[in-house]
């Protein structure tokens, strides 16, 4: 995966979890609106709090698709590479065997 593709799915993850301490906030102060003040302020904390749900929804469904789209992308490209490489492949994988082999053979 690019640098690029991994900054982006970090800085998403950020407003991921921007937007749930947002909305924890935001159910946090709806239900101390409750407490204290009238049907029009306990109203206006709701919509604050709907509106914050919403953009956590979207941001969350935004990640998802880039997550999905980027193992996509890496899954493509992996392919692509073991069949461009396949005796490259078949050769690391069979070192990466033998050295577990005889890592697992000289603790015994």
């Amino acid at each position: 995966m690019k640098d690029h593709d991994a900054e982006e799915m970090a800085a998403d993850k950020a407003r991921i979890e921007q937007g749930f301490k947002e909305l924890l906030e935001g159910a946090d102060a709806l239900l101390r609106s409750t407490a204290a003040y009238t049907g029009e302020e306990i109203g206006s904390a709701r919509g604050r709090l709907k509106s914050r749900l919403h953009q956590a929804r979207h941001a969350a469904r935004d990640w998802e698709r880039r997550a999905v789209d980027g193992y996509r992308h890496a899954s493509a490209g992996t392919d692509s590479y073991v069949r461009d490489h396949a005796w490259k492949t078949i050769g690391a994988a069979a070192l990466v065997g033998l050295l577990v082999g005889v890592l697992s053979a000289t603790r015994r």
